[in-house]
């Protein structure tokens, strides 16, 4: 992935809905959200209108809250259908169109990745099956393909599902979200590192 892209809009409806459930737990402010997409922006040739309707740019905290209140009681109460799940479908077709579940199997074929989705799931997940993460690990060669299904079952994870259907796709949690648009846009890995060490430097 080092090779420099130019984002597609299809990129600020993933980053959006990451930003608003950044924002939506406190972990940045909507200052801090507006001045990243701004960056965002500058680079890459986004219009305003753009910015607002598919990243966000612009919310306040109570339509963030709002929105979030509103996804919570329409959604399910099963965690596979979790609405405030990000996903990573849209994010990844932005990368490959044609084939973005091939770019999911990529991520998931780094052990770093794995090791991060471990981690989540056993702080997260107290059905969540080590022993199935172990196993994948031993089947790992260049022709083993590891699928979020094949994951999912293995290891009972709750930090990514997957959907069928038009809006179908793979969907997962925020952090997890936040993990998989690091690893394919390195500008944004970079943001938020700089944010995560010292906010007054996005000023």
């Amino acid at each position: 992935m080092a090779e420099e892209r130019k984002l597609h809009l299809v990129d600020l409806v993933g980053m959006g809905n990451l930003f608003e459930a950044l924002v939506a737990e406190d972990v940045i402010s909507c200052e801090e959200r507006d001045r990243i997409i701004l960056r965002i922006a500058e680079k890459h040739g986004f219009t305003g209108y753009s910015l607002s309707t598919l990243a966000g740019y612009g919310r306040s905290k109570s339509e963030v809250m709002e929105r979030a209140a509103r996804r919570k009681a329409s959604a399910p109460r099963s965690k596979e259908q979790d609405e405030s799940y990000v996903s990573l479908t849209k994010i990844a077709q932005a990368h490959s169109e044609d084939s973005p579940g091939y770019v999911i199997q990529s991520w998931l074929r780094s052990g770093s990745t794995l090791a991060f989705l471990n981690l989540w799931e056993k702080e997260n997940n107290p059905d969540y099956s080590e022993a199935g993460y172990m196993e994948l690990l031993e089947k790992k060669t260049a022709s083993f393909t590891l699928t979020p299904k094949l994951w999912i079952d293995r290891t009972k994870a709750i930090g990514m599902f997957s959907k069928q259907g038009k809006s179908g796709g793979t969907f997962a949690h925020p952090i997890i979200a936040g993990e998989f648009a690091s690893w394919l846009t390195p500008e944004f890995k970079m943001l938020l590192l700089k944010l995560s060490l010292n906010r007054d430097k996005l000023n």
